[in-house]
C-alpha cells in the first residue's frame, strides 16, 4: 500500500507546483482625463474652455493620462470623421500618428501632443482615437469627440 501511496502523493505535488506556477496576466493600459479641443492658455482662468472645440488653421490639443502595468510600447492618435462631406474647398481631414518617444515608453505617462488643423478642413464633427499598446501586447482605445468650427470674431 505504502508504494503505490507514495507515487500518487509524488504526482499530486508535482500537478499543484505546475498548476499554482501560472503566470498572471498583465492588465492592459488604462486612459483617462482624456482632453481633445482647442489649444488653451495656461494662464487663463478657465483652461478647458475650448474642449471639444477645434479650429481650422489653429493648433489643437490631445491629453490624456495613462497607466500601465508594463512599460508603454506605442501610443496612437487617430482623427478622423465619418459623417463629413467637404464643401468646394475644404478637404476631409485625417491624421494618425504613432508616438514612441522616450517620454511615452514608461509605466505611467502623460501624453500632451499640439496638433496643426489645416486652414482647409472640413467643418464639422470628428472622432478621436487613443490607442495604447505596451510591451505585453495589451492595447486600450479610448475615445473622444470634438466640433471643428470657425472660431467667432473671426
Amino acid at each position: 500500500m505504502k508504494a503505490i501511496f507514495k507515487p500518487i502523493l509524488l504526482s499530486f505535488f508535482t500537478i499543484l507546483l505546475f498548476v499554482s506556477c501560472t503566470d498572471d496576466e498583465i492588465q492592459p493600459p488604462v486612459i483617462s482625463n482624456v482632453e481633445v479641443g482647442a489649444v488653451h492658455d495656461e494662464g487663463a482662468e478657465d483652461v478647458h474652455a475650448d474642449e471639444g472645440i477645434a479650429h481650422p488653421g489653429e493648433s489643437m490639443h490631445i491629453g490624456a493620462d495613462i497607466l500601465a502595468f508594463a512599460r508603454i510600447e506605442s501610443i496612437t492618435v487617430d482623427i478622423h470623421s465619418d459623417e463629413i462631406t467637404p464643401a468646394a474647398g475644404e478637404v476631409a481631414w485625417e491624421f494618425e500618428e504613432v508616438y514612441t518617444d522616450a517620454k511615452y515608453q514608461v509605466l505611467n505617462a502623460e501624453l500632451h501632443e499640439d496638433i496643426m488643423v489645416p486652414e482647409n478642413a472640413a467643418l464639422g464633427e470628428y472622432h478621436v482615437y487613443i490607442i495604447v499598446v505596451d510591451q505585453a501586447g495589451n492595447s486600450t482605445t479610448a475615445e473622444a469627440h470634438f466640433d471643428l468650427v470657425v472660431e467667432e470674431g473671426v
